[in-house]
C-alpha cells in the first residue's frame, strides 16, 4: 500500500531522475586504460594481416527492463568501452538521439514486403542524428532484403543530403548530380564511389516517385554503443526510450508536403503529442553483433 506513495515522492526527487551517462563515460575510459595499459593496439592492422576481409555477422537481440539499464551499461563497459560517435559534437555524451522517418504508400507496399521477407523487398528511410532543431545533413537509406537461395547478402546503402534539399529531392525537383561532381572534384569520392552514389540516389528517387511514397512512421531512440576503436568484430548497442511516431496524413495533416512532421522534434517523452500518434516501447533493446571469418556479409 505504501509503494505508490513512495514512488510518487521518489520520482519527485532530482537525484532519482538524474542521468548517470557522463559518469558512465568516464568510468568507461578508466576501465579501458586499465585493460590496455594506456596503449591501444592497432586492431585494424592486425585484422588486415590475418589475410581475411570476409565476415559473417551474427546478431542477437534482447529486451531489457528500464530498471536494469544503468546496471547493464556498467557490466558491459568492464569488457568493452563506450563508443563515442562524434566526440566534438556530443561533448562527452555517449547517447546520440537517432531518428528515422520510414516512407511507404497508402497500401503499405514496402512494409508488407519486408514483413513477408519477399526477395528484393526494400525499406526506405530518412535518418538523422542528434537534435531536430539543427539538422543539416540527412542520410537517405535503402535496405534491400535478399533470400538465402540467391546466394547474396541483404544490403544497406545510403548517402547524405543537405536537409534544405530533401523536400525537393523527394518531389523530383532536385538531383544529387552537382553535389556528387563537387565531391569528386575535391577528391572526397573516387570515380567508382561517385558512380555508385549517383546510381543509388537516382534509384531511390525513382522508387519514391513511381510508388508514390510518403512519410509514414518515425522511430526515435537514444543509443549507447560499446566497441573497441577500429574493431567491429564485437559490437554491443543499447537503445533506450524507443518511440514510434505517426508521420502519415491519414485522417489529418501531420507531415503534409514536408519529409517529416514539423510539430515534433527529439524531446522524449513527447508529452505534447496525442496518444494516438505515438507508441512508447516499454523496454530498452540490447543488440549483440559478432563477426566471424566464415563468409561475406555487408556491414549494416
Amino acid at each position: 500500500m505504501l509503494k505508490p506513495m513512495f514512488m510518487v515522492r521518489l520520482n519527485s526527487r532530482p537525484f532519482y531522475r538524474e542521468s548517470f551517462d557522463n559518469t558512465i563515460l568516464r568510468l568507461s575510459k578508466l576501465y579501458d586504460i586499465v585493460r590496455t595499459g594506456g596503449v591501444r593496439e592497432d586492431v585494424s592492422a592486425a585484422i588486415a594481416a590475418s589475410g581475411s576481409q570476409s565476415f559473417v555477422r551474427k546478431t542477437t537481440k534482447y529486451w531489457v527492463h528500464p530498471d536494469n539499464v544503468t546496471e547493464l551499461k556498467l557490466i558491459i563497459l568492464k569488457h568493452l568501452p563506450v563508443l563515442v560517435f562524434n566526440p566534438n559534437q556530443n561533448r562527452g555524451k555517449p547517447d546520440p538521439a537517432i531518428s528515422s522517418v520510414y516512407f511507404d504508400n497508402s497500401s503499405f507496399e514496402l512494409y508488407l514486403g519486408r514483413l513477408e521477407k519477399t526477395e528484393g523487398a526494400e525499406a526506405i528511410r530518412m535518418r538523422w542524428y542528434g537534435n531536430a532543431d539543427n539538422i543539416t545533413e540527412v542520410f537517405v537509406e535503402r535496405k534491400t532484403h535478399r533470400e538465402d537461395w540467391t546466394g547474396e547478402s541483404s544490403v544497406k546503402a545510403r548517402f547524405s543530403i543537405k536537409e534544405k534539399n530533401l523536400d525537393d529531392y523527394i518531389a523530383g525537383r532536385y538531383t544529387m548530380d552537382k553535389r556528387i561532381a563537387k565531391m569528386k572534384e575535391r577528391g572526397q569520392k573516387s570515380d567508382e564511389e561517385s558512380e555508385e552514389m549517383s546510381i543509388l540516389a537516382s534509384e531511390i528517387q525513382s522508387t519514391i516517385l513511381n510508388k508514390q511514397l510518403r512519410p509514414m512512421l518515425r522511430t526515435f531512440y537514444n543509443r549507447t554503443a560499446f566497441q573497441l576503436p577500429g574493431d567491429a568484430r564485437v559490437r554491443i548497442s543499447l537503445d533506450t526510450e524507443l518511440s514510434m511516431i505517426r508521420e502519415d496524413d491519414f485522417g489529418r495533416t501531420r507531415a503534409g508536403t514536408s519529409w517529416r512532421r514539423r510539430d515534433t522534434g527529439t524531446d522524449y517523452p513527447f508529452d505534447y503529442l496525442p496518444e494516438e500518434d505515438i507508441c512508447r516501447f516499454p523496454y530498452a533493446i540490447l543488440e549483440v553483433k559478432l563477426q566471424t571469418q566464415l563468409g561475406t556479409v555487408r556491414i549494416s
